[in-house]
Parts: C-alpha cells; structure tokens; sequence
C-alpha cells in the first residue's frame, strides 16, 4: 500500500517514513504558527468558572501592561524564566487534592507557621 503527500497540486507517492516524517513536521509547523501564540479559554460548567490560559510565548507588551518593570537592573530573561516557573507551579497546584492545596496557601501565601496551621485544623 503506497503513501501519497501532494506537492503543489501533484500527488506523489512516499515510503510509509517519508510520509510520517511529512505530516509530523507539518503538525510541528502549526504548532508553533498558532498552537504556541493562540491563548485558550478553559470553562468549567461545574463550577461556572472561565479562565483564560496564555499563550506559552509571551510579549514585553503585555508583560508591560500586567504592571512588570523593566527599568531596574533584572534581565527580561529572569522575568520570562520567573513567570514560567510561576505557570508550572500554578499547573502542579491544580493536580494537589484540596487539603494539600490549603496546606501549601497557609504556608506559604499566607506565611502561617506549621503551628498556626494545625491550630486551625
């Protein structure tokens, strides 16, 4: 059984590799046109919540308009490396079950003790 890519507007019969390898790097292409720039909208009917997800390319333009200064001495690079730290930790919280969740925020968004912690259980 042959395997066909079109080149133009010819059909062109290819190993089964070639065309694997054909439509891979086609699928790498999109990816990176528009699956890597485009943000998405995740909407949860359960809890009727919509949150949007950037985009994993960010520009200095939105950065500028979320309130991030660029006048000090910290590199735009340290910014991008912080901000892709924050999303992985952001997407590592949401796989935690709700008490673990809880726990993390008391103690380190909230700066509560271990202490303090266990008293409010």
């Amino acid at each position: 059984m042959s395997k066909f890519i079109c080149v133009g507007k010819e059909k062109v019969a290819v190993s089964e590799e070639i065309y694997k390898e054909y439509y891979r790097m086609g699928r790498r292409e999109r990816y990176m046109e528009k699956d890597i720039k485009v943000g998405r909208i995740d909407v949860d009917f359960e809890t009727e919540t919509v949150d949007f997800v950037p985009s994993k390319e960010d520009s200095i333009n939105r950065l500028i308009e979320l309130g991030a200064d660029f006048e000090d001495d910290q590199m735009i690079e340290d910014i991008l490396c912080d901000k892709a730290t924050l999303l992985i930790l952001q997407e590592a919280m949401a796989e935690l079950n709700e008490k673990e969740q809880k726990l993390i925020k008391a103690l380190y968004y909230k700066d509560l003790t271990v202490r303090e912690v266990a008293k409010e259980e």
